[in-house]
């Protein structure tokens, strides 16, 4: 009887791995920058195209990634959690094609390793989960740091390690979101503060900026920024303030522009925010479900989005970062993924 147990159940076992693998089959993916699943570009036709979608990523699969029978299985038990973005708030990638993605709907980092199929979850050393990753930003070596607002600390991901350590800062921070790497300088949004801190690399507080007002150089809870690469100059999203924050590496105010409302060019709700190698400012408005482009003066060169699921379309957008090769990642939140599009031709 047990010997006809111990048959039944790995035959059981067997049909139940196959029925799985059968179900989590995909059809074939290209690669990140290729070829896009459809000619989608802005502004439309007869413009000239400036900005064209090149896909979305939902889950590993969309990558051409596949775990193995046991991952799936396991995944399979658990949900789908494992797999698949929950709510994504940030998405980098770094120059060997390692996209990370923090999500606080799974408590965790995702680590999509496109160039070796490989897909992992990223928690704490100890095994414990993130409560809530909110930024990422790439530091030397293609270290990557993570903040956790609701740990109030930011941590510390190297790339040939599964699990992120703590990045000890000298001083204690509140409600950390936004971050941003400089050859020097890691900076560090403390929302709750209305300032944005300095670190040296090592975690030593090197200068503070900020407090709360509606003057110039002042916040009314920051969230994001970016150093602009050929600058280093700053540029912070003063969300209640409705308005984005242009400062030198050095916290010293530069300009600023925006305004509250419900016309093309207004910024209700800004949040994520970066530049491309051209110049340009892209600002997501989470309100607006946008994704809108500036120059360096804050005039309005092209407006994309509205809420949907669509290509194009957003649902409380988040997080945005634009690699060297000028593709642009959108942690598009509510709707569980990142979109993809690449900047295509300079506006004249």
């Amino acid at each position: 009887m047990l010997r006809l147990l111990k048959k039944t159940f790995g035959i059981s076992l067997f049909l139940l791995a196959g029925m799985f693998l059968a179900s989590c089959a995909s059809p074939p993916y290209s690669s990140i920058g290729e070829s896009s699943i459809r000619d989608i570009a802005w502004p439309p036709p007869p413009g000239k195209p400036r900005i064209r979608f090149i896909n979305e990523i939902s889950t590993a699969a969309d990558l051409g990634i596949q775990p193995g029978i046991w991952s799936r299985l396991a995944g399979w038990l658990a949900g789908g959690k494992e797999y698949r973005l929950i709510r994504p708030t940030a998405a980098i990638m770094t120059p060997e094609e390692i996209l990370y993605v923090a999500d606080p709907g799974a408590k965790a980092v995702h680590r999509f390793d496109i160039r070796h199929k490989k897909h992992e979850i990223i928690r704490l050393q100890d095994g414990a989960a993130f409560r809530s990753p909110i930024a990422l930003a790439i530091g030397p070596e293609n270290q990557v740091y993570v903040s956790d607002s609701a740990l109030n600390q930011v941590f510390l991901i190297r790339s040939d390690k599964p699990y992120a350590v703590p990045f000890q800062t000298s001083i204690a921070l509140d409600q950390p979101t936004g971050l941003a790497v400089d050859e020097k300088h890691l900076y560090v949004v403390n929302t709750l503060r209305h300032e944005i801190l300095a670190f040296d690399l090592e975690g030593e507080l090197l200068f503070r900026f900020g407090n709360r007002g509606t003057g110039a150089g002042e916040f009314n809870f920051p969230t994001m920024i970016w150093s602009e690469p050929s600058t280093r100059h700053l540029w912070v999203t003063d969300s209640l303030n409705f308005r984005i924050q242009q400062f030198d590496k050095n916290g010293r105010f530069i300009s600023s522009f925006g305004r509250p409302g419900n016309a093309t060019g207004d910024l209700p709700r800004p949040k994520g925010i970066a530049t491309d190698r051209h110049g340009n400012l892209y600002v997501l408005d989470s309100l607006h479900n946008s994704m809108q482009i500036f120059n360096s003066a804050g005039e309005l060169l092209l407006y994309i989005g509205e809420q949907g699921q669509g290509p194009g379309q957003f649902w409380l957008p988040t997080g945005i970062f634009i690699d060297d090769k000028n593709r642009i990642f959108v942690a598009d939140s509510f709707n569980s993924r990142v979109q993809i599009f690449r900047y295509v031709g300079e506006e004249r």
